[in-house]
């Protein structure tokens, strides 16, 4: 079953690891056919860990609930606890930072354009969101081109571009933002709203060559359907919510659909 929404669907969003893990693998596969001789797209990754002051709750993965049928002896000696505990016991995992970039095979495999498709992290704060803006500007040092998904409801003002730099009548949700290594100060923003499909972005590639296409919504579709995503509850509310006129709008599509009673 495909997902109700026409774009990005929002309920989504608590499940971004996984529907992050497989939008790099297609985007890279999507991408490979339309790449001109001598460039190659390769899945890259690095473990990033949090400093000592910053919050790790977020990154906890696992979450293990066991509950102990025996009784437990507590440190008074002797006595005995008349409901057994209920464990709760996290396995905390780095977080694993990941992203597309476009090699040219001919050139040493010089990077020529990455593509990041922003996790939380990236926009939260703490070291995450440092060492993502660091390699934005390591980016334009290096000459290389930068392509960046967000597909997420979050604030943007931790990030270069801001919702305040995009002119009123074309904010919208979602953001999708391409930096050229030749023009590294100039930003081309495609906005797109929660009721329309997720637009084609742009791929910039060597100075020689053109740009290339990619097309997200088919994407986002191929991942929910892959992952059974289709046993989302849409009745629950989201986090963070809707605004009023768009809860309304979402309620009629998700009833009008038959998931939401």
């Amino acid at each position: 079953m495909n997902s109700p929404f026409p774009g990005m669907d929002p309920y989504l969003e608590s499940r971004w690891s996984d529907v992050h893990l497989s939008m790099l693998a297609y985007i890279k596969e999507s991408l490979q056919p339309s790449l001109p001789f001598g460039l190659r797209a390769r899945a890259e990754e690095r473990i990033l860990l949090e400093d000592q002051g910053d919050a790790i709750g977020g990154y906890r993965s696992d979450v293990a609930i066991v509950e102990k049928s025996q009784r437990h002896a507590p440190a008074a000696a002797g006595a005995v606890m008349e409901h057994p505990a209920v464990v709760v016991e996290f396995t905390s995992e780095p977080e694993v930072d990941r992203w597309v970039q476009i090699i040219d095979t001919h050139d040493g495999n010089r990077v020529i354009t990455a593509i990041e498709l922003l996790s939380p992290g990236n926009k939260a704060a703490g070291n995450l969101n440092r060492l993502y803006r660091k390699k934005v500007r390591d980016y334009a040092r290096a000459g290389v081109n930068l392509v960046e998904i967000d597909l997420l409801r979050s604030r943007r003002t931790r990030l270069k571009v801001k919702w305040s730099d995009i002119p009123p009548d074309r904010r919208a949700l979602y953001l999708l933002c391409v930096r050229r290594a030749r023009t590294p100060e100039r930003w081309e923003c495609f906005p797109a709203s929660l009721r329309d499909t997720i637009p084609a972005v742009p791929i910039p590639l060597r100075a020689s060559d053109g740009d290339v296409l990619l097309s997200l919504q088919p994407l986002l579709e191929r991942a929910y359907t892959a992952g059974a995503h289709d046993d989302i509850d849409y009745s629950k509310p989201l986090d963070p919510p809707l605004s009023a006129e768009d809860e309304a709008w979402a309620d009629q599509l998700l009833r009008s659909a038959g998931r939401r009673k």
